[in-house]
C-alpha cells in the first residue's frame, strides 16, 4: 500500500506584502515550509512526497534538489482542487492514499498526521479530515453535520450564512483521500463568488456518492494555525517557541525568559545547562551539559562541548568549542573556527576560519584569521594576524608554548616555533625558530629636553575655587 503526500504551496501569500514566497519566511531561523515537510518525513507510512509550487513560489526549489521530493505546477491560481489535480498528473496510479495539507501550518506534528492515517485506514473512509474546535472560527471554514453526526459537508466562511458562522468545529485543511474519493476531483464545480475551485468541496461530493467520510477530531487548536500574515507568522512562532522551550525544560535545560530566548526546533542541549535572556540560538546548534550561555548571545550551526561558558553579546557561527572553554564578552566567533578544551577567547576578539589548541588564551582586542595556534599560547592584546595581502589569504601557524606580546602583527605566511617568544609591538614577517626570541620593532630614542626646547610644555589647569 502506497500514500503519498501533497503539500499545496502555490499560493501568492497576498497578505504577507513580500517579494519573498509566504512558504519560505522563516520562523526560528528556518522556512515554513521546511517544518511541514519535516513532518511529513517522519511519518513511516509516507512513501514519497510532492510539492506543488507555481511561477510565484518555484524559489522553493533550489531546497529540495536531490532530496526525492517531486515538483508539481498550478499553471494558474485555481484553487486547492485544482493544486492537487495538477499534483495527480505527476503522481499518476501509483499510490492508494493521499495525504493532502497545506504549505503554511508550521506546527503541525508527525504524530498527528500518523494518527489521522491510522485512522483513515483502520475505518476504511474514502476521505478523512482534521477538524477541530476554533476559539474564534474566524476565515476557516465550518464542519457542517448531519443529525446522526456524520459531516455534511464544509462551509466556507464567505459563503455561510450568519447561522453557520456560529459553527465552532472548523476544517484544518488537512485531508487524507482513498484512490475512489480522488476520481471525484472533477465534479468540484468553480465557486461562483471566487472563480476557484475548492476542495472542500469534495466532502459533499463523496457523501452524495455514498462514500465514507469522517473528521479526525483534535484537541490543540495551535497544531493548526495558518500563516497568512505578518501576525500569524508572529503567533505560530511564539506557540512554537513554547513548544520548543516546554522540551528542553523537561529535559532539564534552564531558560531563564522563554520570552526572549529563541530556540531553533533542530538545536539540542544538554542537562544542566543555563540560558540567560535574549539569547538565539539557530540551525543544527548542539550545546553539551553544565554550559551558561549569558545574554544577547548568538549562536548559529556550533557544536558546543560541555561545561563552556559563553559571556555577553558573544556571536558564534559555524564553529566547534571543546569542553570547559571560555568566550566573550563581546567575542566573534566566525565560520570554520574551531576552539580547544579550557582555551579562553576574550573580549573584543575575533576568530576567523582558525584553530585555537588547548588551555589557549585570545585574551583581548585580537583578530586571528586564517591560522593555527597549538596548546598553552598566550596571544597578548592587540595582536592582530594579517592574513590578506590584497589578493590572497595566507595562513598562519602558531605551535605549542609560544608567548606573544601585546601589540604584535604577524604577516602570514609565517610560522612561530615551539616555546617561541615574541616581543611586544612586533612585525613578524618572517619564520620563528623554536626557543627564539623574535623583536622587530625600531630601537627606542629618547632625546631630552625635546618638549622644553620646542616650547610644547602645556601648563596644568586651574580649577576654580569651589563656592562655599
Amino acid at each position: 500500500m502506497k500514500i503519498h503526500a501533497v503539500v499545496l504551496a502555490a499560493g501568492l501569500g497576498k497578505r504577507m506584502k513580500s517579494n519573498t514566497p509566504k512558504v519560505l519566511h522563516k520562523i526560528l531561523g528556518k522556512p515554513i515550509i521546511n517544518y511541514i515537510t519535516d513532518a511529513i518525513n517522519a511519518v513511516d507510512a509516507i512513501d514519497k512526497t510532492l510539492i506543488v509550487v507555481s511561477t510565484h513560489t518555484e524559489a522553493i526549489l533550489p531546497m529540495y534538489k536531490g532530496s526525492g521530493t517531486s515538483i508539481a505546477y498550478q499553471n494558474k491560481p485555481l484553487g486547492t482542487a485544482d493544486a492537487v489535480k495538477s499534483a495527480l498528473i505527476v503522481i499518476g496510479d501509483d499510490r492508494d492514499h493521499l495525504l493532502v495539507l497545506a504549505g503554511d501550518v508550521p506546527l503541525i506534528r508527525p504524530e498527528t498526521l500518523e494518527a489521522l492515517i491510522r485512522q483513515h485506514l483502520s475505518h476504511n473512509n474514502a476521505l478523512t479530515l482534521i477538524t477541530f474546535n476554533a476559539a474564534i472560527p474566524g476565515a476557516y471554514g465550518r464542519i457542517k453535520r448531519n443529525p446522526d453526526g456524520t459531516i455534511n459537508s464544509i462551509i466556507e466562511e464567505n459563503d455561510a450564512s450568519d447561522q453557520e458562522k456560529t459553527i465552532t468545529e472548523v476544517n484544518s485543511g488537512i485531508y487524507v483521500f482513498s484512490k475512489t474519493a480522488l476520481t471525484l476531483l472533477d465534479r468540484i464545480e468553480k465557486n461562483p463568488k471566487k472563480g476557484e475551485y475548492y476542495l472542500t468541496d469534495i466532502v459533499g461530493i463523496c457523501n452524495a456518492s455514498g462514500l465514507r467520510v469522517e473528521a479526525a477530531v483534535m484537541a490543540e487548536e495551535a497544531e493548526f494555525v495558518g500563516v497568512n500574515s505578518r501576525a500569524d507568522l508572529l503567533a505560530a512562532q511564539k506557540l512554537l517557541q513554547q513548544r520548543i522551550a516546554s522540551r528542553w525544560m523537561t529535559e532539564g535545560v534552564t531558560l531563564m525568559d522563554i520570552d526572549s530566548i529563541l530556540l531553533s526546533p533542530d538545536v539540542s542541549i544538554g542537562q544542566d545547562t543555563v540560558i540567560y535572556p535574549n539569547v538565539i540560538l539557530e540551525g543544527h546548534t548542539e550545546i553539551g551539559q553544565g554550559c551558561t550561555i549569558y545574554p544577547n548571545v548568538i549562536i548559529i550551526d556550533t557544536i558546543i562541548g560541555d561545561n563552556v561558558i559563553i559571556k555577553n553579546s558573544s556571536v558564534v557561527e559555524n564553529s566547534k568549542i571543546e569542553e570547559l572553554a571560555t568566550i566573550g564578552p563581546f567575542a566573534h566567533l566566525r565560520p570554520g573556527s574551531i576552539v580547544g578544551s579550557k582555551a579562553k577567547i576574550g573580549n573584543f576578539v575575533e576568530i576567523k576560519n582558525s584553530t585555537i589548541g588547548a588551555n589557549t588564551k585570545v585574551s583581548h582586542l585580537s583578530y586571528i584569521g586564517d591560522s593555527q595556534l597549538g596548546r598553552d599560547v598566550n596571544i597578548g592584546a592587540g595582536t592582530i594576524t594579517c592574513n590578506y595581502d590584497g589578493k590572497k589569504k595566507y595562513r598562519t601557524v602558531i605551535k605549542d608554548n609560544v608567548f606573544v606580546g601585546s601589540g604584535t602583527e604577524i604577516v602570514a605566511p609565517v610560522t612561530v616555533g615551539e616555546n617561541a617568544f615574541i616581543g611586544a609591538g612586533s612585525t613578524i614577517t618572517v619564520d620563528v625558530p623554536d626557543d627564539a626570541l623574535a623583536i622587530a620593532r625600531g630601537k627606542q630614542r629618547n632625546i631630552n629636553q625635546w618638549v622644553t626646547k620646542k616650547g610644547l610644555i602645556h601648563k596644568a589647569m586651574k580649577h576654580p575655587t569651589s563656592e562655599k
